[in-house]
């Protein structure tokens, strides 16, 4: 047991190592900030889509930025697509699973405003059309993805974390995930 454990915290820290010396990640990772800073100074939004466990952590990183990740500061505008139980099943009843994401963006996506697809093996399809959609209205669109980005990489830029273990992305998701939060409240800390 005591192996497992160490050799899972040693996968953990070798992808975040392959992130740390990854200098064009770093980079998406900065240009996607400030792009929301800049959203949020706009009255934008963020909008956030991912499943299961991306779904999770759509939610936990929208509450970074409705309520505070580290500092005190105004609440910043973000959401997480799915979390209304009853459209999400009337658009599954009346439309398709395929297309929860993509209806949600129609209603509340703006063209000042950023959208963040999450999924680890980057072939979701409700993140897809979501891309699409949020595409076709000029939003600015970004995908957290696992190592080759999968379908998404066709869509739109995508932070695509060296690793083809789900845990491991995850792992890293999260990661990037805060260290955006925490640039972009430095952006709104007064």
């Amino acid at each position: 047991m005591n192996k497992t454990i160490k050799k899972r915290i040693e996968d953990s820290i070798g992808v975040k190592t392959l992130l740390l010396n990854n200098q064009s990640l770093i980079l998406q990772i900065e240009n996607l900030a400030v792009a929301i800073s800049s959203a949020l100074a706009n009255n934008g939004k963020v909008i956030f889509a991912g499943n299961g466990g991306s779904f999770a952590d759509s939610m936990h990183l929208t509450t970074e930025f409705v309520s505070r990740f580290q500092e005190e500061r105004q609440a910043l505008a973000a959401i997480a697509l799915g979390t209304n139980n009853s459209s999400l099943t009337a658009i599954s009843n009346d439309y398709s699973f395929d297309e929860i994401f993509a209806r949600e963006i129609m209603a509340l996506g703006k063209p000042e405003d950023v959208f963040i697809g999450i999924s680890t093996s980057g072939n979701s399809e409700n993140v897809i059309r979501a891309v699409s959609t949020a595409n076709a209205i000029g939003m600015k669109v970004y995908c957290l993805t696992g190592e080759t980005g999968g379908k998404l990489k066709e869509h739109t830029e995508c932070i695509c974390v060296p690793s083809m273990i789900t845990a491991r992305i995850q792992e890293a998701h999260i990661l990037i995930g805060h260290i955006i939060c925490e640039l972009v409240e430095q952006a709104f800390v007064k």
